[in-house]
């Protein structure tokens, strides 16, 4: 974007290796920009990870707990309710595996608000699923979690596979 379309600058602090540092050095000189090299001295780092929540929303400790989702209500319950959640059930179809995936997303990010993902007691379930999971010890581990019992039956509820189309599963399902 030219300098004179948005004259605004910030300043982004990364740690880099010295070949990720040239290569961004590059990219730069390629697209013609211009940069001011901070001294590392002056940038702090923030340890924050990308699932790391913005905000924690508290549980209704008079609710009772869903043994899946670990939430006091259930996070499929009615009175967790979202403005994307689905209003009827949609026809069998070959693209809801792709129409539920964002649906899976947003129950991640609603789980990762509420604690989820840090509770003991889910990080056992997990520890324990990829213990038994075979795949695991061919391949590289990706960053996954488990998506909850009451959370896939409603998605898949919501956007049903063809009755001959099995569903693949959430690794540890």
């Amino acid at each position: 974007m030219e300098e004179t379309v948005n004259n605004s600058r910030s300043v982004l602090s990364l740690e880099v290796t010295q070949e990720q540092r040239e290569a961004i050095y590059h990219f730069f000189a390629h697209n013609d920009w211009e940069f001011k090299d901070i001294s590392g001295e002056n940038a702090s780092v923030e340890e924050n990870e990308s699932n790391e929540g913005d905000f924690f929303i508290a549980q209704d400790e008079n609710s009772e707990e869903c043994p899946n989702c670990l939430c006091r209500p259930c996070i499929t319950n009615e009175r967790n309710r979202q403005l994307w959640w689905e209003n009827e059930n949609h026809p069998e179809h070959e693209r809801n595996a792709y129409l539920r995936k964002d649906k899976y997303k947003r129950f991640w990010t609603n789980l990762l608000h509420r604690g989820v993902w840090k509770d003991p007691r889910y990080l056992l379930r997990k520890r324990e699923a990829l213990r038994r999971d075979p795949r695991r010890h061919k391949c590289v581990y990706h960053r996954r979690d488990l998506m909850p019992k009451c959370v896939l039956e409603l998605v898949r509820q919501w956007f049903p596979n063809l009755t001959e189309q099995q569903y693949m599963g959430h690794m540890w399902e």
